[in-house]
C-alpha cells in the first residue's frame, strides 16, 4: 500500500481547519431564545372534575336512581334530581381532588312544578370541610320557565377542595319536594 504525501497534507489541511473552527466556538455567548407568552386564560366548567358528590337528603332510590343526586351534574338538562322531604338545611356538596378557583355557577330548572325550585341559597367554599367561606348568596330567585339555565357570577380569588349549595328555601316554601335538572361550577379568566 502506498501512501502519498499530497494524502496526509490534504489530511493535515483538513484537520486544521476543523481545529480552527472548534477554537473559534465561543460556547460561553448567551443564547436568547423568544419564548411566547402564556395561552390565555379560558372560561373552564370544572364540574365533571369533581370526585365525589354529597347530598344532605337524597333521592329514595339512592344516587344513580333515576332522579338520584348523580343527575344533578350529569350535563343533560332533561334529567333532574328529586328528593321528597326539603329541609332548609339541605345541602349539595362537590369535593375536588386538588382546590378549585370558581366564581360562577349555573343553575338549570327542571321539567315541572316550580314550586320545587331553589328560592334562597348560598354558595360557600372550604379546604378542611370545617371552615366555610360565603362566596354567593341569592333570595327571592325565581325561574321564569322550564328547563332554563340561569348563570350567577361573584367575585372570589381563592381556591377551594369543597363547594357547597345549601338551599334554605325553595319557590312553594320550606318543606315538600325540591327538583333541579343540573348545577354547574365554573372558573372564569382572572380579571
Amino acid at each position: 500500500m502506498k501512501i502519498y504525501k499530497l494524502t496526509n497534507i490534504k489530511a493535515l489541511v483538513i484537520l486544521a481547519l476543523i481545529m480552527a473552527v472548534l477554537a473559534g466556538c465561543d460556547k460561553k455567548k448567551e443564547r436568547i431564545y423568544e419564548l411566547l407568552p402564556p395561552d390565555p386564560e379560558v372560561e373552564m366548567d370544572v364540574t365533571d372534575g369533581n370526585i365525589g358528590m354529597t347530598v344532605s337528603i337524597e333521592n329514595t332510590g339512592g344516587p344513580n336512581a333515576g332522579e338520584g343526586s348523580r343527575k344533578l351534574i350529569d350535563n343533560d338538562l332533561s334529567s333532574k334530581f328529586l328528593i321528597f322531604s326539603f329541609e332548609p338545611t339541605f345541602y349539595i356538596q362537590l369535593e375536588f381532588d386538588a382546590p378549585e378557583r370558581v366564581d360562577a355557577y349555573t343553575f338549570t330548572s327542571a321539567n315541572d312544578a316550580d314550586g320545587r325550585d331553589p328560592k334562597n341559597w348560598k354558595i360557600l367554599g372550604s379546604n378542611d370541610l370545617t371552615e366555610w367561606k360565603e362566596l354567593d348568596s341569592k333570595t327571592d330567585q325565581a325561574f321564569t320557565e322550564r328547563k332554563q339555565t340561569i348563570r350567577f357570577e361573584y367575585t372570589n380569588a381563592d381556591s377551594y377542595k369543597y363547594y357547597r349549595l345549601a338551599i334554605s328555601a325553595l319557590k312553594g316554601g320550606t318543606s315538600g319536594l325540591f327538583q333541579m335538572a343540573e348545577w354547574r361550577l365554573i372558573k372564569r379568566p382572572k380579571q
